[in-house]
C-alpha cells in the first residue's frame, strides 16, 4: 500500500512538472508575429521605429547585402518582451527598412526620402516639425504630424499618382497638431504619403502636374509596401 501511494505521488509530481514546462512554449504556431509598429521622425530629423509583437517572438535587426535595414521576426521558444525600439539614420537622403515575418514569410518594406538629419531643420522641410505613421493590428494606418508656427495644412488624396498628400504653406493659423486615419482597399498593398512644401506662396489650389511636383519640395516621402516572399 505504501509503495502504491508513493508511485501515485510520483506520477502526480511528474505530470505537474510536465504541465509547468509546457507553459514556457507557445501551444500552437502563431499566425502573426508583428501586432503593430510606429515609424517616427522627431523635430531634429532623426528616425526611429517602435514595434509591438506577440509573445514568443524574437526580433533581430541587421543590415542586408544592399545596405538596407532588415528587421526579422521569428518564433521563440521562451516568452519574450513585446515592445522593441530601433533608431535609424538617413543616408544619402534615403532610409529603407524591411520587415520579414519568418513564421509566415510575410514582408513589409518602408522607403523614406528625406533630408539628412543635420539638414532637416532647414530649407525644404521648414514647415514640418515631426511626424509618425502607425500601422495598427487591423491594417489601418494613423498619420500624425506636427507643424511649426503659422503653417497652413491641407490633407488630400492625389489619384493621379496614388498618393496621400499633406500640403504645407505659410498661413495665419494656430493649430499645430494633426492626425488622419488611412484605410487601404482590399486590392491595395502600397501606401504612399508625400509632404508637399509650398515654400513661396499660400496654397491656391491642389494640382498633380509634373511641373508642380518639381516646383514644390516633396519631402519627406514615405512608401510602405506589403507583400510576401
Amino acid at each position: 500500500m505504501i509503495k502504491t501511494t508513493q508511485l501515485l505521488v510520483a506520477s502526480i509530481l511528474a505530470l505537474t512538472a510536465c504541465t509547468s514546462n509546457q507553459t514556457e512554449v507557445p501551444s500552437a504556431v502563431q499566425q502573426k508575429l508583428l501586432e503593430s509598429y510606429s515609424l517616427k521622425r522627431d523635430a531634429n530629423g532623426a528616425y526611429s521605429i517602435d514595434l509591438k509583437t506577440t509573445n514568443y517572438t524574437d526580433v533581430t535587426s541587421l543590415k542586408n547585402s544592399e545596405n538596407a535595414n532588415e528587421i526579422i521576426l521569428s518564433e521563440a521558444s521562451n516568452k519574450t518582451a513585446k515592445k522593441y525600439s530601433n533608431d535609424f539614420l538617413i543616408e544619402n537622403e534615403q532610409l529603407v527598412i524591411g520587415f520579414l515575418d519568418a513564421n509566415k514569410g510575410n514582408r513589409k518594406k518602408i522607403t523614406i526620402e528625406d533630408q539628412n538629419s543635420n539638414l532637416a531643420k532647414r530649407n525644404i522641410t521648414e514647415f514640418l516639425n515631426s511626424y509618425s505613421v502607425t500601422e495598427n493590428n487591423d491594417g489601418t494606418y494613423l498619420l500624425s504630424f506636427k507643424v511649426n508656427n503659422n503653417v497652413a495644412t491641407t490633407f488630400t488624396y492625389n489619384q493621379e499618382i496614388a498618393t496621400y498628400e499633406v500640403h504645407l504653406s505659410k498661413g495665419n493659423t494656430t493649430k499645430k497638431d494633426f492626425s488622419e486615419t488611412i484605410a487601404l482597399s482590399a486590392n491595395q498593398n502600397t501606401l504612399r504619403i508625400d509632404f508637399v512644401n509650398h515654400k513661396y506662396s499660400a496654397i491656391k489650389g491642389i494640382t498633380s502636374s509634373r511641373k508642380a511636383m518639381e516646383a514644390y519640395g516633396r519631402k519627406p516621402r514615405l512608401i510602405i509596401v506589403n507583400g510576401n516572399e
